[in-house]
C-alpha cells in the first residue's frame, strides 16, 4: 500500500498550515521494529555461552523475514570495541565461543526486516544489555598451581 501523508497545524484562528507533506509513502519500506527483549544467557561454561532473545511485538508479515545484530564485549571494553555478530536468518539465538574463564560479559541485540525481504526498514534500537560471568577454569578449581 502507498499513501499520502500530511501534517496539519492549527496556529491561530482559521490558520491551517501544512509544514510536512509526504507523497507516495510506502509503510512497508519504512519499518522500525521495537528492540528485542527477554535476553537470557544459558549453558555457560569457562569459554562458551548461549544467548536467546524474543520480540515482544512484531507483525506476522515479518515472520521469517527478520535479521539481527548481536554485539558483545568483556565489561572492561567499550561498546565501540565490542564484537558484532550478524545473524542473517530469523533465529533468536546465538552461541559465543572463545570467551575467557571467570570473566564478565555483556551483550545486546537489535533487529530489522531482512535485507533479502520485500520489506525494508532500519535497525531497531539496541536491546537492554544482559550481563553474565563465565565459569572459572576447571584447572584453577582443582587446587593445582598454574605456573
Amino acid at each position: 500500500d502507498r499513501l499520502d501523508l500530511s501534517v496539519h497545524c492549527q496556529t491561530g484562528e482559521n490558520e491551517n498550515k501544512i509544514p510536512v507533506e509526504i507523497k507516495n509513502f510506502n509503510p512497508f519500506a519504512n519499518i522500525k521494529l521495537r528492540p528485542p527483549g527477554n535476553l537470557q544467557v544459558a549453558n555457560i561454561t569457562e569459554n562458551t555461552s548461549n544467548l536467546t532473545w524474543s520480540l515482544n511485538i512484531s507483525s506476522h508479515y515479518l515472520e521469517g523475514r527478520r535479521e539481527y545484530q548481536v554485539r558483545y564485549r568483556h565489561v572492561s571494553q567499550s561498546w565501540e570495541e565490542a564484537a558484532n555478530l550478524p545473524i542473517e536468518q530469523d533465529q533468536m539465538w546465538t552461541n559465543f565461543e572463545r570467551l575467557s574463564p571467570n570473566s564478565k560479559y555483556e551483550a545486546a541485540v537489535r533487529a530489522r526486516p531482512s535485507a533479502r525481504s520485500t520489506y525494508k526498514g532500519m535497525w531497531s534500537d539496541w536491546s537492554k544489555p544482559v550481563l553474565w560471568r563465565t565459569h572459572a577454569d576447571r584447572k584453577d578449581q582443582s587446587g593445582s598451581l598454574t605456573w
